[in-house]
Order: C-alpha cells, then structure tokens, then sequence
C-alpha cells in the first residue's frame, strides 16, 4: 500500500490533489486530522494541515491514528529554487549535513529506488512537451520519517505551482505507479556525483536497468564518511551498486569511497555494465 501526502499549505500540492480527484474515483474510508482518508485500488490519500517537510514522523502518526502502516509515501508538492527553472523533480529526503529545511541533521530517510525511480520515467512520459526539464534531484530536505519515501514536485517558482497541466502530469503519474512492473529487474543504485539536478543519474536510468535510490551531489560529498554511506546503503533497500557521475568525482576521493563501497559488498558500475532499459516501449 501507497500512501499520498498532500498539503493544504502548499499550491502546488493542492492542484495535484485536485487532479487526482479529477481523474479517479476514490472512496472515503476514514479521517486523518480532521479530513477525509481517500482510498483507491491499493493507494490512500490523506491531506495535512502544515508544510509537508517540516512534518516529521507522519508515518508514526498516521499509523497511531488510523491502525496502518505503508509500504512507501508519496508526498505531492511545490518546489522551489532561486533559479525558478520550470522543473518537475523526483527525489529521496535526508541531510547529508545540517537540517535547514527539517529532518534531522546527518540523517537520511529510507527511499524506494524502483518505485522512484518508476515515477521519473513515467514524469518523462506523461510531461514531455509541457515546457518543463524533468529530473531527479539529489536527496535533501525533510521531514524525517522511518517509512521509504519521496518526492514528486512541480517547481521551481510560484507562477508553476497553480498550472493545471504539469499538475495533471503528476498526478497521472501518481495513478499509474501500480501497474507494469517496468523497474523489476533493474539493479539497485545510490549515486554519487553531479549537481542537484542530477543530468547524469536521470540521463541513465532512462537507457539501462538501474533504480537510483540516495543520491549525493558535489557539494555534499564531503560529508560522506562511512557511517553516511552506510546509511546511504541501508536506506536504499535491495542496494547492489554505486554509479559515479565520473567526470564530476575525481580521484582520490573516487577510489576513496569505491574502496569503502567494496567493504559493504557495493560495487561500483558504468552504464556499459548494466543491461539495456526494458519495458521502455510500454510507457
């Protein structure tokens, strides 16, 4: 079971919701927080009052409250970011250092590689032609949660947030990450490298059979010591390899953390390793 978060403190958030509304029937099956618990097929929606990452340990409430626990969240949301590029983003959550935008400081939140990494190329499908660069970004901000999580936003200024199309995108998105298991057979990869757009880890889940999980980008990489790769690992369930962004992380720091990534049983993989993306023709 899914479960989607949305935000009545957040425009974007809302519009997809909207949407969702628009393009599926959902039925009331309790009250989370005052308002309705939607339900459909094996996904559920709630709505919160307050901004989606300042609100740590959902899942711990929303288990108290309605008797449940998820497989993965889904939170609905704006972004935003001082470029205002017209972006439709996918990412994991954590900290790879202080927490300004909440979660906890050093702490990453468990993902869903496939399952995330599904939503990307679905978003490539379903927002092509709207005018928007579609990416992952690397992991950051919160809330923290103990349950796998990500991300799915339109960005990256308010005039985005309220446009129905890349809204509709999203939500299409949302609907159709139950069916065709087009991810099953990918290895399972944290990625290291890059800026907080990702080019390079978006560009090659498209071409071969890789689910990205965490990502760290270049100025982040700093901070990753052994106990952050560790979590890196850990909170990337089913995680097998590493794909460096290879003209971004320079020696030594890249035998560095290879040699580390060995010690954990991680091994590092170019695309010309892996096999050729399957099940793209089905999107």
């Amino acid at each position: 079971m899914r479960l989607i978060v949305t935000s009545a403190e957040d425009v974007a958030s809302m519009n997809i919701r909207d949407k969702l509304l628009k393009l599926a029937e959902w039925e009331e099956t309790g009250i989370f927080e005052g308002s309705p618990v939607l339900s459909r097929e094996d996904c559920d929606m709630v709505l919160i009052r307050d901004i989606h990452l300042h609100r740590e340990l959902l899942d711990a409430d929303v288990e108290k409250a309605l008797g449940k626990r998820y497989d993965t969240m889904i939170f609905a949301s704006r972004h935003r970011s001082e470029s205002g590029l017209r972006t439709l983003t996918v990412h994991a959550l954590g900290n790879y250092g202080a927490a300004d935008f909440g979660g906890q400081p050093g702490k990453l939140v468990p993902t869903d590689p496939r399952l995330m990494t599904k939503a990307l190329l679905l978003l490539k499908k379903y927002g092509s032609g709207l005018g928007f660069g579609i990416s992952f970004e690397t992991t950051h901000h919160g809330p923290y949660l103990e349950t796998p999580t990500f991300f799915i936003e339109v960005g990256s200024s308010p005039d985005a947030w309220p446009e129905p199309e890349p809204a509709r995108a999203i939500a299409r998105v949302i609907l159709d990450l139950g069916g065709g298991d087009i991810t099953g057979s990918d290895a399972i990869g944290i990625g290291f490298g890059g800026g907080h757009y990702a080019p390079r880890h978006t560009d090659v889940v498209e071409r071969v059979g890789i689910s990205m999980g965490h990502m760290v980008p270049d100025y982040a990489i700093a901070r990753v010591d052994r106990e952050m790769l560790a979590q890196m690992i850990e909170r990337t369930p089913g995680a097998s390899v590493a794909y460096f962004h290879k003209k971004a992380v320079k020696n030594p720091r890249k035998k560095e953390l290879a040699e580390m990534l060995s010690e954990f049983g991680v091994r590092v993989v170019r695309s010309a390793d892996l096999e050729p993306r399957a099940g793209m023709q089905k999107l």
